[in-house]
């Protein structure tokens, strides 16, 4: 076995043979190994990617002076756990506080999950949410990265965090939805407060809130539930870059435009099952084409 894939293995933690074995105590940097797994030891960590480590790690202990003083070793040393602890705070960056369930949803991929109380949660695609399972009962609180409809148990305090804002309630039903600069809350049912940029704003069944950066609106909805569950997206008069960016996080694709005003406002809405169908009624409407390369989507005028 080729000295790389009998590193990648180890670093993999799959089991190695007694001959594997016996070649990788054999490697000169066998010990620099062995000190960097068990620094790596001390850190809780979801999976890293093995290659991109492997890599990094190997550049740095090909050097011929990585056994040379101590200090020189000491500072090398750190120079590689770093790759595992750069890994970790951008992993854990919002997610550390929530160490126990976590469910992720990819492109037209939609999920409905019950929370420990009965509490019924629909993810939308791309977004992820996390909370800890096991202390629920004494703190209904969870972290949403992406967009989500809550349908909550009545009970305790029930906080929704996200980067750009904090929504709590004690039983309703509530759509919040948190996309880069976009935070956008909507109450169904009951009352919800909602805490962003050290505004409180608090809603009643048929309101709305957007905050878009330090600018926030009020509007009215007669919904009484969120469409995108059933995989359509509407929209109301909203500016044009905002519905390719949610056909974006949608299908999965990049979408570049080619002399279209972004700020041009669109009213209707897209398919979630197919892409021909989504980009046929976003389009047509504003006079415009499209074409389909792989992954990259690009409109332009006709």
């Amino acid at each position: 076995m080729k000295k790389e894939d009998l590193i990648k293995k180890w670093l993999d933690n799959e089991q190695l043979t007694k001959q594997e074995s016996e070649a990788f105590e054999k490697l000169d940097a066998y010990d620099s190994y062995v000190r960097i797994s068990e620094t790596a030891k001390q850190f809780k960590a979801p999976e890293y990617d093995v290659t991109s480590n492997l890599d990094i790690v190997t550049q740095q202990l090909k050097a011929p002076n990585t056994k040379t003083s101590g200090k020189t070793y000491f500072y090398s040393i750190l120079r590689i756990a770093a790759v595992f602890v750069i890994g970790i705070g951008i992993y854990f960056s919002f997610f550390n506080e929530y160490k126990g369930k976590e469910i992720k949803t990819i492109a037209s991929q939609k999920a409905t999950i019950t929370l420990p109380d009965n509490s019924i949660v629909k993810i939308n695609a791309t977004s992820s949410l996390a909370y800890d399972e096991k202390g629920w009962e004494n703190n209904r609180e969870l972290y949403l990265d992406g967009e989500a409809y809550f349908n909550v148990a009545k009970g305790k305090k029930f906080d929704v965090r996200t980067s750009l804002g904090v929504v709590s309630v004690i039983g309703t039903r509530f759509n919040v939805k948190q996309r880069e600069n976009i935070f956008e809350v909507v109450c169904y049912e009951g009352i919800v407060s909602v805490n962003s940029n050290d505004q409180i704003e608090y809603l009643k069944a048929g309101d709305a809130i957007i905050f878009n950066s330090e600018i926030s609106e009020k509007l009215k909805v007669t919904d009484q539930e969120p469409t995108w569950y059933t995989n359509k997206s509407y929209f109301n008069k909203t500016s044009y870059d905002r519905v390719l960016k949610e056909l974006e996080w949608q299908y999965g694709v990049e979408v570049k435009t080619k002399n279209i005003d972004p700020t041009i406002v669109f009213t209707g809405n897209f398919v979630h099952s197919d892409i021909e169908t989504a980009l046929q009624s976003i389009t047509i409407p504003m006079r415009l084409k499209y074409v389909i390369n792989n992954k990259t989507v690009t409109l332009f005028k006709e």
